[in-house]
Formats: structure tokens, C-alpha cells, sequence
């Protein structure tokens, strides 16, 4: 239902797209120009980015087994993708992957809260870098001020996030269910609840350093399916501009979480971020919709992977 909505979508923006041909041009051609070859070599690299996030899980918990942590991260991405219209859906399928694999349950949630928010920061660091090659580059793009004030509303936030996590809100969160629902529902613990698992992860500094590092290698990594696909297409970018591009891109998708999926919101970025670039529109377009080709490809098998792990479980 979600990949039909997602398609459905798409194809309307296309449509429209190709109704005001003279402000998008032929988009059609620009994916004729590239070939399902394209999407199969930008899902094939997205395996490198996908496998260090993974990585970057794992390293919150020395003693689990990598290959789990990256199927848990690809189920995870998959269905967030696919069934993004559904809050959390990803986050809660790959902590259940790892739970299915001898993880105990409150320490594969917080395990994925703590990653999630290792990412989080990452992706913090990765957008201040963008915002320096933007300065760099292109100092005179109205995207850099958008862009640096962005960053000063988010810090706040995500001190708050790390914080939040480590005071007592999070045990009156878990302890909420037993506390509305007392016959039906009992409250875990207080050494073993999600509260206690996430204190523990976090006691561990180094190895949460060492999530967010690898984390920062990924998001650095994935800008080359950006930077692929454009070389596909026929309009290479400089490697220093298209970090720049995809840096500002993954902001934007983060700063749409309600949405599912950013539809609308990443095509629209790519149409804005890339005329700063000097991209035709089209080739722009072109670019976001061959990402999305590849989220449908490595987005379905994960779904159908989650599948046989719950009939497994």
C-alpha cells in the first residue's frame, strides 16, 4: 500500500512536471538517457552505506553479531521507505529483528533509540560540512542562509534529544502503559526496562563516539549515489558540490519526518538545491527519481525479508 502510494504520487509529479514541459523539461528523457541500469548500480552502491550503518548499530553492542545488525538495518531502512505513511514503523521492525536474534527486547529498543540518535548527530556533522563546502563554493546561495540558521534551531534540539533520553521522562514513558492499563499491563523493572538498557549504552562513551564516527562515514559515503547517478546522466558534478547538494537534501528529508517518505519534499529539494548548482531541472528531477527507483528495489525485498523473519521468530 505504501510503495502504490509512494508510485502514485510520483507519477502524478511527473505528469505535472511534463503538463508545464517548458519550466521541467523532459524528464522522460533524462531517465531514458540513464536506463534501469542506473537504478540497479545506485541500489548496488547504497549496499556500502547501508552496511556501515549497520556497522555503526553494531558498535553499541560488541557482542552481537554484525551480519544480524546489517539484515535488522535493511529491514529497517526498507520498511521505513516502503511503509513510511506508518510512524516509526521501521524502527520498531528492526528492533524486532534483533529481538528475534537473542537480543533481550528493552535492549534491541534501546539500542535503537541510542542509534537513531547517533545518526541523528551524524547527520548534524554532515550537514555543518556541507554548509562549509556551500561557503566555499557558492557563498552567495540564498541556500546557505536557510541552511545556517537550520542548524542553529536543530542544536538545541538535539541536546535536548540526549538529554530526554537519560532523565526520568523516558522511564515515565515505559512505566505509562502499567500506569494507565495496571491489570493488562506490567511495568518492566527499573534495571531492566529500555530506561536502564539506554543509561548502560550511553555509560559507554567511547563506543557511542564510535557509532556517531561511523555513522558520519555513511552519510559521507551515500552522496556518491548523487554523485553516480548525475555521472549517469550526463552531468557530472564536482565531488565537493555534490556533498554540498546532498548534505542540504538530507536535511531536508529529516526535517520532513511527518511526511512519509519526504514526498514532495526531496524532488522538490533536488529542483531548488540543483538550480543553485546549475542542474537542469530535469536532469534534477531525474536524479531524486532514480533514488527513488532504488528505495523500491532494496525497499520490497526488505519487506519480504521481515516476513520470513517473523515466520521464523
Amino acid at each position: 500500500m505504501g510503495a502504490l502510494f509512494r508510485l502514485a504520487v510520483v507519477i502524478a509529479m511527473i505528469a505535472g512536471g511534463w503538463y508545464f514541459r517548458g519550466g521541467f523539461g523532459d524528464v522522460g528523457a533524462a531517465l531514458r538517457a540513464a536506463g534501469w541500469f542506473a537504478v540497479a548500480a545506485i541500489a548496488a552502491f547504497h549496499v556500502g552505506p547501508l552496511t556501515l550503518c549497520g556497522m555503526a548499530w553494531r558498535s553499541l553492542h560488541p557482542g552481537g553479531v554484525a551480519g544480524e545488525f546489517i539484515l535488522s538495518r535493511w529491514v529497517r531502512e526498507g520498511v521505513s521507505e516502503i511503509a513510511g505513511f506508518l510512524p516509526l514503523s521501521g524502527e520498531l521492525a528492526g528492533a524486532r529483528v534483533l529481538s528475534q536474534r537473542g537480543i533481550r527486547t528493552a535492549m534491541a529498543a534501546a539500542l535503537t533509540v541510542v542509534d537513531v540518535t547517533a545518526e541523528v548527530l551524524a547527520q548534524f556533522l554532515f550537514t555543518l560540512v556541507g554548509v562549509g563546502l556551500w561557503l566555499w563554493r557558492h557563498p552567495a546561495a540564498p541556500v546557505v542562509h536557510w541552511s545556517l540558521i537550520g542548524l542553529a534551531v536543530s542544536l538545541p534540539m538535539l541536546i535536548g534529544l540526549v538529554f530526554a533520553q537519560r532523565s526520568f521522562l523516558m522511564r515515565f514513558l515505559e512505566t505509562l502503559p502499567a500506569r494507565l492499563l495496571p491489570k493488562v499491563w506490567q511495568a518492566p523493572d527499573l534495571e531492566a526496562g529500555v530506561h536502564a538498557a539506554i543509561s548502560t549504552i550511553y555509560s559507554n562513551r567511547r563506543q557511542v563516539v564510535r557509532a556517531v564516527g561511523i555513522h558520519l562515514a555513511a552519510w559521507l559515503l551515500s552522496t556518491g549515489e548523487a554523485g553516480l547517478a548525475l555521472f549517469l546522466l550526463g552531468h557530472p558534478l564536482a565531488v565537493t558540490d555534490v556533498v554540498a547538494m546532498e548534505s542540504i537534501i538530507f536535511a531536508l528529508r529529516s526535517s520532513a519526518f511527518l511526511i512519509p517518505g519526504a514526498i514532495g519534499v526531496q524532488e522538490g529539494g533536488y529542483l531548488l538545491v540543483g538550480a543553485a548548482l546549475g542542474l537542469p531541472p530535469d536532469v534534477a528531477l531525474a536524479v531524486s527519481l532514480l533514488k527513488r527507483g532504488r528505495e523500491l528495489l532494496l525497499g520490497l525485498p526488505a519487506l519480504f525479508a521481515w516476513h520470513f523473519s517473523e515466520q521464523r521468530g
